[in-house]
């Protein structure tokens, strides 16, 4: 027979998974068998207490725990569980440091009982975290989960290192964050939808810190619906809570609907601390969408004050800079000063306000006219979000965590174009292009789980249960987000470095800025160098965008009629596309090799093929910094090759065995030898790597692109993987050129995995290309490289000879360090 005390942990249970009526019906029955017990029936009316607070509103369930304090004949034990309560109901509530004080109370009556010391704790930890103190929340947390585990309440323990999790995202440490709340999911997700849906809420903030917001929104919809469901409103209030400071850049007008609908339900639940943190987050939202009334700046200023009282400082300092903002918008640039001056920015401080902070600070030097100390501003925000960003090793976190940075990126880039000099737009060209190429790389170690996660994956192909390869993909993302940081970060080159080299390779530098909706081209020659406006960005996408279309449909049809009408409008956008962005510069640029350094608009550009860059050496790094770390290390004479041809390709093996046959020696893999662990080994010990095979770009996530293999697709996620990298690679697959553009300027797909991964030059096409086309003019290639000739050097002589040589556009382009 069950307990009364067995009755009652079961009727808590139901209350989490939001079952009332079994919770109540099971309170009933405890409360019966715990007959004159006057600690049994205490704890049967705590959790009545809970239930109600949950129900209706927090005040009746702290009423209620402080009636049961006086209650007669009750163990300090259980007197130590109903302050522990008063401590829970009290922080939901909004009282902090009422709650604060009913936790010490509880401690103190329950430090020879580990099992509820360890709650009280995990409580207590709560609060720290919900006045942003994460230091002293992961104190509490670390002794909760030990106190928890030494008892057996692997739940309780499980939550207590979820927290600690969120504590750990606090200080900037998203790896260990989703390490330790990865962890805590196995063991909570699986007991109810609700259980499931507090995990993924608050795995939704990292992944907005992580700048993946739209990724967080989805999470935190489903969340709250799970919770509306139940009808656990107070819950879907500080779901929503979140969900609009999520949609705060990314939907003002829905973050303030969103917000103040969360108020309103924690005002129904008499949670007014809460619903003051929701009328915070909708004045950053009006503010964030345009907004400039007078009265804003009154109500943020009262909500700040507000704040402070409650204790919740960083949710008044970012509110305040919001405010701060708004007084520059409305030119009344001392009250903006001073304003800034009250918040207090620190190294402790979250990324995002203290970028925010650089941000408002940086706007009024514009407004006041002090254009260097914004520069100053702008420069040293960077540097903290690289200084940030460099604690993480995989390129799939790098590339969308500097979102945060490109306010300020690009007012360095407006501020730079305004002056006008040509050292400064280099400089500012640089610090807002490619930010993760600023990162090192760091091979990581070989990790089992994740190679055993790829394998599945590739085994089930497109045809396996779309569930379970879903699964696998978010695991094997999250999996290489917790590869090992620490990677150097490099600061922009210098304009006078820059120069030399260029003249040393007889290169010019031509980086594309696509600013405010217009092009502009800064010139560099080791003879002169200029800015160059270049018109309106948006037709040149489009024009591009049919340029690509062209291209791949005379992969297909290049005879007959139809090739002939397609080739002859491929001539045409080509020729459009090269009076936008090149045109204007040849005379500038003479017959000088180029390096390319293009905005992520204008991404997928077929340079090569364009009108007056056709026969000419040109490679594209992604930042000139990067060109000038690998410029000018040519092959080994005795470099070592590998070849490879996935199956599926007609001429795949032909167009290996052909280019095998330029070299020396070469080691070829082809057809049903080439599975991705034959190829992960070829990759690791050999300087040129050549893969030919079917392609498939993923644009929802670019390191899904893969190419076709023996076994299955060989991902960007096992190149990031390889502990040695080939100095040169060339992707002969269709789409592998493609990339998807994340964060504004980063560029994320196969052709930068590995050039993430430490290559030094890539080749391959942003369109399709015909099979025949590829293996004709690559055997040449390689012909060309085996004699001495560098990468860029060999492509540009066989893409000028392709159309006699085969009849049909080859677009393939040099990435990274062409020479």
């Amino acid at each position: 027979m069950r307990t009364a005390e067995d009755l009652r942990q079961q009727a808590v249970r139901a209350v989490r998974r939001g079952s009332f009526a079994d919770a109540r019906a099971l309170l009933e029955r405890a409360r019966r068998r715990a007959g004159d017990d006057a600690d049994l029936r205490a704890l049967v009316e705590l959790t009545e207490a809970y239930m109600a607070s949950e129900r209706q509103d927090s005040a009746v369930g702290v009423d209620r725990c402080r009636r049961l304090l006086d209650s007669p004949g009750l163990t300090e034990v259980t007197r130590g569980r109903i302050w522990s309560q008063l401590g829970l109901l009290q922080l939901r509530s909004g009282e902090a440091d009422e709650a604060l004080r009913s936790f010490s109370e509880a401690e103190a009556r329950l430090r020879d009982s580990p099992e509820h010391v360890g709650r009280v704790l995990l409580n207590r930890g709560n609060l720290h975290l919900q006045r942003h103190r994460p230091e002293l929340a992961a104190a509490d947390l670390v002794r909760a989960a030990t106190e928890l585990g030494a008892t057996g309440q692997l739940e309780s323990q499980a939550r207590a290192r979820h927290n600690l999790g969120y504590a750990r995202m606090l200080t900037g440490d998203l790896v260990e964050a989703l390490r330790l709340m990865d962890a805590a999911a196995l063991v909570l997700h699986p007991l109810s939808p609700v259980s499931r849906a507090q995990g993924e809420q608050d795995r939704a903030e990292v992944l907005l810190a992580a700048g993946r917001p739209r990724e967080a929104i989805r999470s935190l919809e489903a969340a709250a619906a799970a919770y509306g469901a139940r009808r656990l409103r107070r819950y879907q209030a500080e779901c929503e809570l979140v969900l609009a400071r999520t949609l705060l850049l990314e939907d003002p007008r829905r973050a303030r609907r969103v917000a103040r609908q969360s108020a309103r339900r924690f005002r129904a639940n008499a949670s007014e601390g809460w619903a003051v943190r929701a009328d915070a987050i909708a004045v950053m939202a009006e503010i964030e969408g345009g907004g400039r009334a007078a009265c804003l700046l009154v109500r943020g200023d009262a909500l700040v004050g507000e704040l402070r009282l409650a204790g919740d400082d960083r949710a008044a300092d970012k509110l305040a800079l919001h405010v701060a903002r708004l007084a520059v918008r409305r030119g009344e640039h001392a009250d903006a000063a001073r304003r800034l001056a009250a918040v207090r920015v620190g190294r402790r401080t979250p990324i995002d306000a203290r970028l925010l902070a650089r941000e408002v600070r940086a706007g009024l030097a514009v407004a006041g006219g002090h254009a260097g100390r914004a520069r100053a501003e702008v420069r040293a925000g960077l540097g903290d979000l690289h200084a940030w960003q460099s604690s993480f090793g995989s390129l799939d976190l790098q590339s969308t965590v500097v979102g945060h940075g490109n306010n300020l990126a690009r007012l360095g880039l407006r501020l730079a174009l305004a002056d006008g000099a040509h050292e400064m737009v280099f400089e500012w060209s640089e610090r807002a292009r490619a930010l993760a190429a600023r990162v090192g790389p760091i091979r990581p170690p070989r990790d089992p789980r994740l190679a055993a996660d790829l394998a599945e994956l590739r085994s089930l192909g497109d045809q396996g249960p779309a569930r379970r390869r879903e699964e696998l993909q978010e695991r094997i993302r999250r999996e290489s987000w917790y590869g090992p940081g620490g990677g150097h970060v490099a600061e922009p080159a210098s304009y006078d470095d820059l120069r030399e080299a260029l003249v040393r390779h007889g290169a010019a530098l031509v980086a594309h800025i696509v600013l405010d909706g217009a092009v502009t081209a800064l010139v560099v020659t080791g003879r002169e160098s200029a800015v160059v406006p270049l018109g309106d960005a948006a037709p040149v996408r489009n024009l591009l965008d049919r340029v690509a279309v062209d291209l791949d449909l005379a992969a297909s049809r290049s005879t007959g009629p139809m090739g002939a009408a397609v080739l002859g409008s491929l001539r045409a956008d080509l020729g459009l596309a090269a009076d936008a962005l090149v045109g204007p510069l040849l005379g500038l640029v003479g017959d000088d090799r180029l390096v390319l350094t293009p905005s992520a608009l204008l991404a997928g550009t077929p340079w090569t093929l364009l009108p007056g860059l056709v026969g000419r050496p040109l490679t594209v790094p992604p930042s000139a910094t990067r060109w000038l770390d690998h410029v000018g290390r040519p092959l080994p004479p005795d470099a070592q090759v590998g070849l490879v041809a996935g199956p599926g390709v007609p001429r795949g093996g032909d167009e290996a065995t052909r280019a095998a046959a330029q070299w020396p020696s070469a080691e070829l893999l082809v057809h049903e030898k080439a599975t991705a662990a034959r190829v992960s080994e070829l990759a690791g010990r050999v300087d040129v790597l050549h893969v030919a095979g079917h392609g498939h770009h993923s644009a929802e996530n670019p390191l899904f692109s893969s190419i076709d293999l023996a076994d299955g697709p060989w991902f960007g996620y096992d190149v990031d993987t390889l502990a040695r990298t080939p100095e040169v690679v060339v992707l002969s697959a269709c789409e592998l050129g493609r990339v998807s553009v994340r964060s504004a300027e980063e560029t994320v797909g196969m052709t930068a995995a590995w050039l993430h991964a430490g290559s030094r030059t890539a080749l391959s096409s942003p369109t399709l290309v015909a099979d025949d086309a590829a293996s004709q003019a690559l055997a040449q290639w390689h012909r060309l490289v085996a004699g001495g000739s560098a990468p860029a050097d060999a492509l540009a002589q066989v893409v000028s000879e392709s159309p006699r040589l085969t009849g049909s556009p080859l677009p393939f382009v040099c990435f990274g360090a062409g020479w």
